[in-house]
């Protein structure tokens, strides 16, 4: 009891403080109020992180594409300079070649830099224009609503896609120039061993026409041999036949001319034959010509050697008795 007493002097004793209370629609007025603010904030929020993700997919775009020009200049510069510039004598790269490719570069980029500026102005102008127009449109007194900032969000989302397909579609006509261009390299250097070969071809043609030419010529010379060989026989047999009983010398003696006349005869005859089979071959080889060029022509000189020195052995048979 005396407690309590104690306690409620205190209480009387010390200041009074008064509470005021609210009544539920100045509750409400605070409650939305608040809302209202951090709504506020989380549109504020919302847009700088939109903002922010726009800038990095533009920079990312950006490094995309940089990437795809690095590489492309690298191949290039690999395949003109490191590959195309090299001396095939010297195996150094040609200074001259280095300059040219860079000057070509040097003037690339300078037509880059002229269509970007021409774009840059071009978008400049547009948003001067863009600027103009809305600040006519306030002074008109007409507010754009969040619907027609909406919109033209989406807009410009949507332009900004077919910009990114259009670098897209640039970006793959480079690389497949690039593949065209080495495709079309390969092809000239394919020509350029094709027009070697067919110059060759040409060439062992040519020689084969020639000795086919030469083995015509020695023909008809052993057909004239030949037949002069063949009268001179026909010519001796008769004189053999008119002579009336020669001494035993002179007919040892026309026997062995006989004998050295028909062997005369009978390699006349091996000479043509194998000039016959040597002609029949070379017209064979000279309709047949084609890649193999090289081995038959080995094997032509080959042959024509041998049929020379088969034609050549005759005539010094021939001449061994004469001595």
């Amino acid at each position: 009891m005396q407690k309590k007493k104690a306690g409620k002097k205190g209480k009387i004793d010390g200041p009074k403080t008064t509470q005021l209370r609210l009544n539920d629609d100045e509750k409400n007025d605070i409650v939305s109020l608040e809302i209202e603010l951090v709504q506020t904030e989380i549109e504020q929020l919302k847009q700088a992180g939109d903002k922010d993700i726009d800038d990095i997919r533009t920079l990312m775009e950006e490094v995309d594409m940089r990437i795809a020009e690095t590489k492309k200049d690298t191949y290039e510069f690999k395949r003109d300079v490191i590959i195309g510039a090299e001396n095939p004598r010297t195996g150094k790269i040609m200074g001259e070649k280095v300059l040219r490719f860079l000057e070509e570069k040097l003037r690339q980029k300078d037509t880059t830099i002229e269509k970007l500026r021409l774009k840059n102005s071009t978008i400049k102008a547009n948003i001067a224009k863009m600027e103009h127009m809305l600040a006519h449109k306030e002074e008109m007194g007409e507010v754009l609503h969040l619907v027609d900032f909406d919109q033209l969000k989406i807009e410009n989302q949507q332009y900004l896609e077919k910009i990114e397909e259009r670098n897209n579609e640039l970006l793959r006509l480079k690389l497949s120039t690039s593949r065209t261009v080495q495709a079309l390299n390969g092809l000239k250097a394919s020509l350029h061993e094709y027009v070697q070969r067919g110059a060759h071809v040409r060439k062992t043609i040519a020689e084969r026409r020639g000795e086919l030419s030469k083995f015509d010529t020695d023909l008809v010379h052993v057909s004239d041999e030949r037949t002069h060989a063949e009268r001179t026989t026909r010519r001796l047999k008769v004189e053999q036949e008119d002579i009336d009983n020669p001494s035993i010398m002179d007919y040892i003696k026309m026997k062995h001319e006989v004998a050295e006349m028909e062997k005369h005869c009978a390699d006349w005859k091996r000479k043509i034959d194998i000039l016959a089979m040597e002609q029949k071959r070379t017209r064979q080889v000279l309709k047949s010509m084609g890649a193999s060029g090289h081995e038959l022509s080995g094997a032509g000189a080959l042959s024509f050697k041998s049929s020379k020195s088969a034609t050549d052995s005759p005539q010094r048979s021939t001449r061994a008795p004469d001595r």
